[in-house]
């Protein structure tokens, strides 16, 4: 007996058109991820940004590069969490992104385009199990994977349309230039 649950998404406004979409396959997986960015934006705004803008992932972002082992960049990633007493969801997905990028040797691109990856792949799973195999949604588990994976490729494709900054400033611009055209559905 597992003890996971599944946290849909709020049940306000902004999260409707997400909603209407999500696992709908006469809605395109672009289509789909935009309206996950929408929601999500029109539902925290600056709160979003500011969570993503952390300059601790900026600090993360570096250590994709610098570190020799996803070990060694989380051991330092969760020291700078405990120093500046700081946590999050979006930190967590940091985490996530940062050993995926440090492990792959992939560097700082790779890191910011698999945060936002992490970040709307969070979005669709707190809904797209609940709709598959209901009538006029995804029909399976596996297409719901498949359709995850298409919508986590999109983002990491327009994260990585940006030139990535990893110091305080340069982060928070990156983040919001991103922000900016994941909102307007912008294609490489």
């Amino acid at each position: 007996m597992g003890t996971s649950t599944n946290q849909s998404s709020p049940k306000t406004p902004n999260w409707r058109i997400a909603n209407a979409v999500l696992g709908n396959p006469s809605a395109s997986p672009e289509r789909q991820h935009q309206e996950l960015w929408r929601a999500a934006i029109g539902d925290q705004g600056d709160a979003l940004a500011e969570a993503l803008g952390n300059p601790l992932l900026g600090n993360a972002c570096a250590l994709s590069t610098r570190s020799k082992s996803p070990s060694e960049a989380i051991r330092q990633f969760e020291q700078s969490l405990i120093d500046s007493h700081n946590a999050s969801l979006i930190l967590d997905l940091g985490k996530r992104a940062l050993v995926r990028t440090v492990a792959a040797e992939k560097g700082a691109a790779a890191f910011a385009s698999e945060l936002f990856a992490e970040t709307v792949s969070y979005y669709a799973s707190r809904d797209l199990p609940s709709f598959v195999g209901a009538k006029g949604r995804i029909s399976t588990t596996s297409d719901a994977i498949e359709l995850k994976n298409q919508i986590r490729d999109h983002a990491r494709k327009i994260a990585k349309m940006f030139p990535v900054k990893s110091d305080p400033k340069g982060w928070k611009v990156y983040v919001s230039k991103v922000l900016d055209a994941l909102q307007k559905g912008e294609k490489k």
